[in-house]
């Protein structure tokens, strides 16, 4: 029986899964301060039982790191567009991206090391800038109004690491034969219901806009690498002579 190694679940990827937990929980439960007027997510027209279950009371948290114009102080703050990630709207967001986050997370992080989180940073601030205006464009619904609802979530970060991994999939065809079948499989769901059932189409604030701007601004992010070092159209030295590789 092979003896189970539990340094190797000691990775980036799950110190942050258990880091969105932790939020999760203290930005659902944590007690409101005395003559707090902010945001409260407790939904009163549902039952007690289905705020807790579902995590719609609370949002302490939210409040000051989620991003939206009536959330206070200063709902649109620059550092929001960075803490926002850190935040989900109910417990079935929160369990799609962490299943989502441990299997493309971990296969990114063995693949890219530390600069697969600086790539979901960078995804997850840059797609926060462009989400609203597109997606305002696109079905002409006011900016103001889009900007007045809170938005959270790591969903545009998880996208960026899957188009990380498939731009070096292009690069690297044989390396789709080193992802495990689970990852495959649960890359494909997670796609298909972020998109189509947590964020129902087009008709939310977490909406298709903020998935595919995640997966373009991943691919642009790590393009260069490839093309400049590791990719077959890359140049490389043989006999001290550069020699380009679609020559062969």
């Amino acid at each position: 029986m092979k003896k189970f190694e539990f340094k190797k679940l000691v990775t980036v990827t799950n110190i942050l899964i258990v880091i969105l937990i932790l939020i999760y929980i203290l930005d659902r439960f944590l007690p409101f301060p005395s003559g707090y007027d902010g945001y409260n997510a407790w939904d009163d027209e549902s039952s007690p039982v289905f705020n807790y279950i579902f995590g719609s009371c609370g949002g302490l948290l939210t409040n000051y790191m989620a991003v939206g114009s009536t959330l206070v102080p200063n709902g649109l703050a620059l550092y929001r567009r960075l803490t926002n990630m850190f935040l989900h709207g109910h417990i079935l967001h929160l369990i799609a991206n962490l299943v989502g986050l441990y299997f493309i997370g971990n296969y990114a992080e063995k693949r890219f090391g530390w600069l697969t989180y600086v790539l979901f940073t960078i995804v997850s601030f840059v797609e926060g800038f462009i989400t609203d205006p597109l997606y305002a464009a696109i079905t002409s619904t006011p900016e103001e109004e889009l900007l007045a609802i809170p938005t959270m979530g790591a969903s545009g970060g998880i996208f960026g690491l899957i188009g990380v991994t498939l731009a070096a999939i292009f690069f690297d065809i044989k390396s789709f034969k080193k992802i495990d079948n689970t990852t495959i499989i649960v890359s494909a769901v997670y796609g298909f219901l972020t998109t189509y059932v947590v964020s129902f189409g087009w008709t939310t604030v977490c909406h298709n806009v903020a998935m595919i701007l995640g997966l373009i601004i991943g691919v642009i992010i790590i393009l260069p690498f490839f093309l400049l070092k590791k990719g077959k159209f890359a140049p490389q030295q043989v006999n001290g002579q550069t020699e380009d590789n679609n020559a062969n």
